[in-house]
């Protein structure tokens, strides 16, 4: 069966013995991108690593320098790990604050009710006895 060509002709031939796993995710791959064929699922992965991942997050410059730093103190061995021990200390924060500091707000919330509900009752029972 013909296939349609790249713009530039395949010059290189490569024999890549695949398990029946990557075989059925290579196939996989080539459906869901509706490719005509395995040559061309191998070809966009290949033009796909070359562009580089686009799912990346941008860190701000000081945010990197400060994960940097976490690397070169011996905290995490890669920017990667560093993230993610930034992200995990910051659950734990959150965590704590959620456990700690909000049933403190919520309390002062609910006595903040009860004193304007006093008030409220006082307002009436004094506009009441002015009537009189």
């Amino acid at each position: 069966m013909r296939t349609a060509r790249a713009s530039a002709p395949a010059t290189h031939f490569l024999g890549v013995r695949l398990t029946p796993e990557e075989v059925a995710l290579l196939d996989r791959f080539q459906h869901d991108r509706e490719l005509p064929n395995r040559s061309e699922a191998v070809r966009s992965l290949v033009r796909t690593a070359a562009e580089g991942s686009t799912d990346a997050v941008e860190l701000p410059a000081t945010l990197r320098a400060e994960l940097e730093e976490i690397v070169e103190d011996g905290y995490a061995r890669d920017l990667d790990s560093a993230l993610a021990l930034v992200v995990h200390l910051g659950f734990g924060e959150l965590v704590r604050t959620h456990a700690e500091r909000l049933p403190t707000l919520r309390n002062h919330a609910r006595s903040t009710v009860d004193r304007r509900e006093a008030r409220r009752r006082a307002d009436r029972e004094g506009r009441g006895l002015l009537r009189r």
